[in-house]
Formats: structure tokens, C-alpha cells, sequence
């Protein structure tokens, strides 16, 4: 099944709308997202995405996922043909979505080599968990998030002790499952409650020999332009540990090269 699947013709009607998004609940998450959207656009009157979720069969959180990332990303679908849907839901909030979709694109890489790739550059320490993990952002409220515990449970926290959900008044619930899931094309995504593993798969093969060499070419070439004129006066001030690790680092991948045929 293509990840990224052509672009549906949608009729004009309400009812119309929906029975394409419930066709389409187990089989593109583009489709449902496009629906998604141009029903809020021509048809909710003042109702959520919560009133499409009744219609369709999804969680409310379901639909404002995919209606996002096929408000944000429609136009980008045919530029990355091997990414899945989960990279660009991945990249929704990020200011630099783009470049990373398009290095995940080069260098064939996952979500998960996505956001590594994106974290190393942006300085972060790999061996931390990343905030955008432990802190979910409700899609309700800017001001509403659910944050894991060690159980992979969620608290819910409110900025505002008067805030009150849309519906019905009672106080939102979430739990981090629900901001990360299995989608509709099938991709395991590790972020929901109670999730160990992909169930009933192999780990993953190794990449190959090619994937490899273009995902450090790619690494390399990027890294030198990084380390302008500003790295290489400010590094002599960087804290001894980061400058013993960054040289120990360049020499093991120094002594790797030698090895070459």
C-alpha cells in the first residue's frame, strides 16, 4: 500500500466528506486529513474536530493530527516520495521541517534517524531523552500538556486553573498515547501507552553499505559547513568535556577511514 497515495477527488456534500474519511480511516491518513480539512473549512459551523471524530470513528486527537499534517505538508507529498506520513507528523512544530525532511528523504532514513539527526545538529546531548518526548503537546490548548511518567502514563497539566475543555465543561484528559499512535498506514510509532516494541516483528535489518555511505556523506558535508568561522573561534571556550569528546570522536572516525580499501 502506498504511503502516499494520490490525492482524492472529494465531493462537495457533508455526507460525502465523511464516508471518504471513514474508507479511508485504515488506509491513508493523507486522505482522512485531506477530508478533515475541507470539511472544517466548508462544513463545521462552529463545531471541532471532536464533531468530525463522532462522524468518521477516530479520537479527536486522530483527526486533528492528520488534518494538520495535511494542512502543513499537502504541497510537499511529491517532493518526498519515500517518506511516510509518520515523518511529517513527526516535523509538524519544527522551524526547520523542511531541511529535515529533505535530509530524511537523501539519506532514506526513519523517523527515529530523523530526529537524532535533527537533535545532533542542533547541539542536544543524544544520551537524554528529547523534550518534545516528555512534554505532549494537548492539541486543544497550547497551554494543556501531558507529561509521561516512568509507567508511560501521562498527568495532564494545566497552565490555567480556569481552563475548561470545549466540551461539556468537564476538564481534559489526556494521556501520551494518544499525541503518538499506529497509524493508518501502519507504522509502529514507540510514544503510546504500554508500547515495548512493534508487535510481532523482527528487529529491523541492518541498513546497507550504500544507505550508510550516503547517510555520513551526508553527515560529513553538513558538519563542515557547521564549523564556520564562529565554531572555530568559540570551540577553545567550550567546557574541556565537550572539547575531549568532540576530538575523541573525530579521531575514531579518523582511525575508521584509514581502514578503507
Amino acid at each position: 500500500m502506498s504511503d502516499t497515495p494520490a490525492p482524492v477527488e472529494v465531493h462537495e456534500t457533508e455526507e460525502q466528506l465523511v464516508t471518504t474519511a471513514q474508507e479511508a480511516v485504515f488506509q491513508s491518513n493523507w486522505i482522512v486529513g485531506e477530508c478533515a480539512a475541507k470539511w472544517t473549512e466548508r462544513y463545521a459551523r462552529g463545531r471541532t474536530d471532536a464533531d468530525f471524530a463522532l462522524l468518521v470513528g477516530l479520537s479527536a486527537d486522530q483527526i486533528y493530527q492528520r488534518r494538520r499534517v495535511w494542512e502543513a505538508f499537502q504541497g510537499q507529498r511529491d517532493t518526498f516520495p519515500h517518506l511516510k506520513w509518520s515523518h511529517y507528523y513527526c516535523a509538524l512544530t519544527w522551524d526547520d521541517a523542511r531541511e529535515c525532511l529533505e535530509w530524511a528523504e537523501e539519506t532514506l532514513s526513519t523517523v527515529a534517524e530523523m530526529r537524532a539527526w535533527r537533535r545532533a545538529r542542533r547541539g542536544e546531548d543524544l544520551s537524554l531523552e528529547a523534550l518534545d518526548d516528555a512534554l505532549q503537546l494537548h492539541p486543544q490548548a497550547a497551554h494543556v500538556v501531558a507529561v509521561p511518567t516512568l509507567t508511560g502514563d501521562a498527568v495532564t497539566v494545566h497552565a490555567s486553573p480556569d481552563f475548561e475543555s470545549t466540551t461539556g465543561g468537564e476538564r481534559l484528559a489526556t494521556v501520551a498515547g494518544q499525541a503518538r499512535e499506529t497509524g493508518a498506514e501502519g507504522e509502529y510509532t514507540p510514544f503510546r501507552t504500554g508500547a515495548a516494541g512493534p508487535a510481532g516483528k523482527a528487529p529491523p535489518e541492518r541498513p546497507s553499505t550504500e544507505q550508510i555511505a550516503r547517510k555520513i556523506t551526508s553527515a560529513l558535508e553538513r558538519f563542515a559547513q557547521a564549523m564556520d568561522k564562529q565554531f572555530l573561534k568559540e570551540f577553545p571556550d567550550l567546557p574541556e568535556k565537550i572539547q575531549a569528546r568532540f576530538q575523541r570522536a573525530a579521531e575514531d572516525f579518523n582511525s575508521a577511514i584509514t581502514r578503507l580499501p
